[in-house]
């Protein structure tokens, strides 16, 4: 069972660059999201208009979370100790059912505000439902455009890119896989551990090269990594695991995983990949409003602060730290910013379409004997107790 690394020790920014809480006034147990922002985006057709968010001094916001407990926790705890609002949070991690299926079930039932996903999937396959409403805080205003929905039905408040681990006693940096396409061809093929594309940023990542390459290219590309000797595993962290034994050379994960890697002194190096071609798919997180929230201030306060200073330099602190979306947050030198990398370009929606009309054969890529599960040939559309934070 993997053991979560430690938590990041909550610290607060000495210079914030960015709106923080402040407490209002008169009401002096509210908390004012947002209020602090310059000026005020006239709405286009269609987007909702901005909104500053009064937290309430008092009640609970249920949030159902695919994050893991170890980067979600500390900033759930550090809303809940500063506005006096219960965040009851349901990790998926504890959930032993389809947790997608769960949070479709609440969420239709009035039953949870949040979401807070690992990457845009889950919240797009929701709103294919009708089940989040658009939300637009004022504090997102910075989240560049391939980071949110178009009509704001969930918004990206961190990234974490889909980077190249490998071997650092085994490997040396200068004959490194510098490519996705090093699974398939060269002295790489046949090396690596790659984890199953069923879901979070691997599926991301996989649904943005079908979007990318066309979905014939793509396709035949995964087929042949599946089946050229490259070990598919359950998740990056089992990446993570193969790459630091020696059992795989190199592989994918998330930027966060690798992070954590290296806190840990493990014998992997990191290299964001495509580096003079496409770039890395980034990936991320973000949080979408149920559409029948039973708590909305507190929900519409909590989707709030994800984009204050406060929460952006906690995700940057974390020892598995995400890239915040804000500008000029503090952070730890080990942890890149955006521009320091090539970013692939990614339609959400183009890759959201690809992913439910292939999810099945996503989901069993790589179980089958020998070769693996095909993805080549394309299903016909889909139809249209709580724990502490």
């Amino acid at each position: 069972m993997r053991r979560d690394p430690p938590l990041a020790t909550t610290v607060r920014p000495s210079a914030p660059a960015v709106a923080r809480l402040r407490l209002a006034r008169p009401a002096a147990a509210a908390l004012l999201v947002g209020a602090l922002l310059p000026g005020c985006n006239a709405p286009e057709p269609g987007v909702p208009p901005e909104e500053s968010v009064t937290v309430p001094a008092d009640g609970k916001v249920i949030v159902y979370v695919e994050a893991p407990r170890y980067i979600a926790g500390p900033v759930l705890r550090l809303f809940q100790d500063e506005t006096n609002v219960q965040v009851e949070a349901h990790y998926r991690s504890g959930t032993a059912e389809d947790f997608a299926a769960v949070v479709k079930r609440e969420a239709a039932a009035g039953r949870v505000d949040l979401l807070w996903a690992v990457s845009p999937l889950t919240a797009l396959d929701l709103a294919a439902d009708g089940l989040v409403r658009s939300f637009r805080p004022a504090g997102a205003r910075p989240v560049l455009r391939q980071y949110r929905d178009r009509q704001y039905r969930w918004i990206g408040f961190a990234v974490t890119p889909r980077v190249i681990i490998y071997n650092s006693d085994r490997v040396k940096k200068d004959d490194a896989p510098a490519s996705v396409e090093d699974l398939d061809a060269g002295a790489w093929s046949g090396k690596a551990a790659i984890a199953a594309i069923g879901r979070d940023g691997p599926a991301f990542q996989a649904a943005a090269l079908f979007a990318l390459w066309g979905e014939e290219r793509a396709g035949a590309f995964f087929d042949r990594v599946a089946a050229n000797g490259n070990r598919v595993v359950a998740d990056d962290a089992a990446v993570r695991t193969m790459v630091r034994s020696g059992d795989a050379l190199w592989g994918f994960v998330g930027l966060d995983e690798a992070i954590c890697a290296k806190r840990a002194a493990e014998t992997v190096n990191i290299m964001f990949p495509d580096r003079m071609g496409s770039g890395a798919v980034v990936v991320p997180h973000v949080m979408t409003l149920l559409a029948k929230a039973p708590n909305p201030a507190q929900a519409k306060g909590l989707f709030a602060y994800m984009f204050t200073s406060e929460a952006a330099y906690q995700v940057g602190q974390n020892d598995c730290a995400l890239i915040t979306l804000l500008p000029d947050i503090p952070k730890p030198d080990w942890v890149p910013t955006l521009g320091v990398f090539n970013v692939t370009p990614v339609d959400n929606e183009a890759a959201f379409d690809i992913y439910r009309r292939r999810r099945a054969a996503f989901q069993s890529w790589g179980t089958a004997p020998a070769a693996g599960a095909r993805v080549t040939a394309a299903p016909a559309p889909s139809p249209s107790g709580a724990p502490e934070p």
